[in-house]
C-alpha cells in the first residue's frame, strides 16, 4: 500500500492505494496518527484500497475507526464495493461521513499538496523504521491477535501482550498514544463489531452471538452493543432486514 497527499475542497485528502496487510498497516497508523494533530478539515481517499486478506481488511477497518474516533470531521471516500461493505457489516459505516462518489470531494480537479511524492509506504515495505512507525507495528499485530480471540471471555491486555512479546505497559502505551483508548475499550470495539457481523450475517439468537463474541451474557452484550453502536442488536438486525 502506498500513501500519498492532495488537496481538495478545501481539506487535506489521505489518498490510500493497493492492498493492506500487516507489513504495510504500521505505515498506514503512523500516517493518520500524524493526521490526529493537523488543523486542516481532513478526508482519506479509500477508491483504490484493498487488503490482502482477512486479516488486512480487519487492520483498515479499525485504522479508519480510530481515525474517526479522534478526528470526527474526517471524511471518507469510500465507493460500493469490498470495503465499503467492510465498513458495513460491521457497523463502523454508521459513523463515518461516507462518501459514494470521489467527484463530490474532488470535483474536477485535485491540487497535490508538497509532499505527494512521498508516499510513507512503498511497494510494502515500510519506508522507515522510526518510533511512530515501530508502535505501529505493535498495534497492528495486537489487533490482529484480539481479531484472532476476541471469543476469550477472559481474554486480558497480559495475553495480547504475551503473544506479541512486548510488555503490558508498553501495549497500553501504544493503545493511547495511537487508538488514542485503552485495551479494554479496543477489545470491546473489536467484539462489537463482530457482533454486528453475526447479527446482520445468521439468524442466531443474541444470546449466542453474544457467547460468540466473548461475553456470558446475552444482556452483557445487548447493553455494550446499544453504548457502542446507539441501537439495540435487535433492531439493527431488524434494519438489515427491511
Amino acid at each position: 500500500m502506498s500513501i500519498s497527499h492532495a488537496r481538495a475542497d478545501g481539506h487535506r485528502v489521505l489518498v490510500l492505494r493497493g492492498d493492506l496487510d500487516l507489513e504495510t498497516a504500521p505505515g498506514l497508523i503512523a500516517a493518520f496518527t500524524r493526521a490526529v494533530d493537523e488543523h486542516e478539515p481532513l478526508a482519506v481517499d479509500l477508491v483504490d484500497a484493498g487488503a490482502a486478506d482477512a486479516g488486512g481488511m480487519a487492520l483498515l477497518v479499525h485504522s479508519v475507526r480510530r481515525l474517526h474516533s479522534r478526528r470526527g470531521d474526517v471524511r471518507v471516500v469510500c465507493p460500493p464495493g469490498t470495503v465499503r461493505t467492510a465498513f458495513e457489516r460491521t457497523a463502523v459505516a454508521r459513523r463515518l461521513m461516507l462518501i459514494d462518489d470521489p467527484r463530490a470531494l474532488y470535483g474536477a480537479s485535485v491540487e497535490p499538496s508538497p509532499d505527494a511524492s512521498a508516499p510513507a509506504v512503498v511497494r510494502g515495505h515500510r519506508q522507515r523504521t522510526s518510533t511512530p512507525v515501530r508502535r505501529g507495528a505493535l498495534l497492528a499485530e495486537a489487533t490482529l491477535a484480539m481479531e484472532a480471540r476476541h471469543a476469550d471471555p477472559d481474554l486480558g491486555l497480559d495475553d495480547v501482550a504475551r503473544e506479541i512479546a512486548t510488555s503490558s505497559r508498553q501495549l497500553q502505551r501504544v493503545f493511547s498514544e495511537l487508538a488514542g483508548s485503552a485495551f479494554r475499550d479496543e477489545l470491546a470495539a473489536v467484539r462489537m463489531q463482530h457482533g454486528a457481523v453475526l447479527l446482520q450475517t445468521t439468524g442466531l439468537p443474541v444470546a449466542e452471538v453474544a457467547r460468540r463474541v466473548g461475553y456470558r451474557q446475552g444482556a452483557q452484550f445487548a447493553k455494550a452493543f446499544r453504548r457502542h453502536n446507539g441501537l439495540a442488536p435487535s433492531i439493527l438486525r431488524e434494519e438489515m432486514s427491511d
